[in-house]
């Protein structure tokens, strides 16, 4: 999977985590919920500036929802939404399998910034497995223990208007920035008759990789930001060669 590519998943994967938590949490303060479990999971600050859901119709939006860097990257954020619309069926909230009808994230805009020792999009991955892993040893968190049977539906799931900010040291304090395509995924558990957590994870990024990789892959910009980066690469490595030649030159 391209490194493009991984960052879209880990956008996809990582909202529908916020919406899992969304939904497991429908009778119960949606707001404190994301703040207090998401950077328990994430190991970064995750804010979310206001939740509009009707409990009786299942219908709902989150709006500003930003996910911080974890510790050692230098950039202000990983991601942020511009809104997430929510359809869940409310008859199915308290029963095993959980349907949502629909999950609309627009505009959403991720920082990749690649780091010596991976991304900050890798290491938010990491946090989010490890926590998930330690979890089911948990006893202490009546949300986790309530979550851990249920299983999701999630019908049909769009991603539009995005953008991806890609920051390398070779950049300096520039980004280049690269637009998403749409991307539209359709009865995600759906064969299985509902899927854990970590089954949507697979089943999301099975899907990305068949559906967004030749979109991304073939995509202008992605040849821009090559070009963009060999043309750094080149500056850096010039001025390497003409600093160690006058250094050469200027021995005594």
């Amino acid at each position: 999977m391209s490194t493009v590519l991984k960052v879209l998943a880990g956008l996809v994967v990582l909202i529908v985590a916020a919406v899992v938590v969304v939904v497991l949490n429908l009778d119960k303060g949606i707001k404190t919920a994301v703040e207090t479990l998401g950077p328990k999971y994430t190991q970064a600050e995750v804010t979310l500036n206001k939740v509009d859901l009707s409990l009786k119709s299942g219908k709902g939006t989150l709006s500003g929802l930003v996910v911080g860097n974890p510790v050692g990257f230098k950039t202000g954020q990983a991601f942020s939404l511009g809104e997430i619309s929510v359809q869940v069926d409310t008859s199915t909230v308290t029963k095993p399998v959980i349907v949502i009808q629909q999950i609309r994230i627009m505009a959403p805009e991720m920082t990749y910034e690649s780091g010596k020792n991976g991304s900050n999009i890798d290491q938010l991955q990491k946090n989010v497995t490890a926590a998930a892993g330690s979890s089911h040893n948990a006893t202490d968190s009546a949300t986790e223990v309530e979550g851990e049977g249920v299983k999701l539906i999630i019908k049909d799931l769009l991603v539009s208007g995005g953008k991806i900010h890609y920051s390398n040291a070779l950049l300096g304090d520039k980004t280049i920035d690269v637009a998403l395509p749409e991307i539209r995924l359709t009865d995600i558990g759906e064969k299985s008759g509902g899927a854990t957590s970590a089954e949507v994870v697979k089943e999301v990024l099975a899907a990305i990789n068949k559906k967004a990789g030749s979109a991304i892959a073939n995509s202008p910009a992605i040849d821009d930001l090559k070009k963009q980066l060999q043309s750094q690469l080149k500056e850096k490595a010039d001025k390497v060669v003409g600093d160690k030649l006058k250094g050469l030159f200027n021995r005594e």
